[in-house]
């Protein structure tokens, strides 16, 4: 009969085992989970320990997430990261088995949230996750920006998590923003990821080059064509008044 078996431990638990582990089964289904990505991530986070998470079915590792320390609004709270299980273990109960260990260890009123992709936001539906907002793709002006995201990414959050990626900086109307370039035949267009300060923004170079540039809205609006970008965001609990749309997503990665 097949065994599984959960180990969920904070950052600070770990071995160098238990981590090779988690890594084996990221790798397995991502392929970018370097040592580089995994320390900077998890163990050099500037908002404290987060919680990892490894399932073992019949002593092999084969199932992997974590709740990432990310807090919101100067709230305790933790982003559902990096789900992910192989292909010979599914329909085991791996992915909900895994979910239920870290809520168990997760401290009492902290913040529980994430961005699934269209595999795994079924069963975080199932578990009783409630969807907050669905984003979509709109085309960028400062004003409708700041009416839906007046928080600006903070300086200290933008060195850590995503400088040294490959990320530019804008000038609109006085304001700056941080962007991620796409392709998308036959022309370019960009997504912005947040406003930010100058000094900030000096972090990143600069955007060159003719482009559309969109954001994410949770607006509901009408998306066709190349631009139908869906971006869930799901909570185990309710949800803080004002949300930055730069903490749902791995934008270092």
């Amino acid at each position: 009969m097949d065994e599984v078996i959960y180990d969920c431990r904070w950052t600070t638990e770990t071995d160098e085992q238990f981590v090779k582990d988690w890594q084996f089964v990221e790798n397995s289904v991502f392929e970018n989970f370097t040592d580089e990505l995994i320390k900077r991530k998890y163990f050099d986070n500037i908002y404290g320990p987060s919680i990892m998470a490894v399932a073992y079915l019949n002593g092999k590792p084969v199932g992997a997430d974590a709740l990432w320390r990310n807090d919101v609004n100067g709230k305790l709270a933790f982003q559902s990261s990096d789900t992910c299980v192989l292909e010979e273990a599914r329909g085991h109960g791996i992915m909900t088995g895994i979910t239920k260990h870290e809520l168990a260890k997760a401290p009492e009123g902290c913040y529980i949230y994430g961005s699934p992709n269209g595999q795994s936001y079924h069963g975080y539906r199932k578990m009783g996750w409630n969807e907050v907002k669905l984003y979509k793709g709109i085309l960028f002006s400062p004003k409708k920006y700041a009416k839906e995201y007046p928080e600006k990414m903070p300086y200290e959050y933008a060195k850590w998590w995503i400088k040294g990626t490959n990320k530019y900086h804008i000038k609109k109307r006085g304001h700056y923003y941080v962007v991620v370039k796409y392709a998308t035949l036959p022309f370019w267009h960009a997504y912005v990821i947040a406003e930010v300060d100058k000094k900030t923004a000096e972090l990143y170079p600069r955007y060159k080059g003719l482009s559309f540039f969109f954001y994410r809205s949770f607006k509901p609006i009408i998306n066709i064509g190349p631009f139908k970008h869906y971006l869930y965001h799901i909570a185990w609990n309710a949800d803080p008044k004002e949300f930055p749309y730069w903490k749902i997503d791995g934008w270092s990665e």
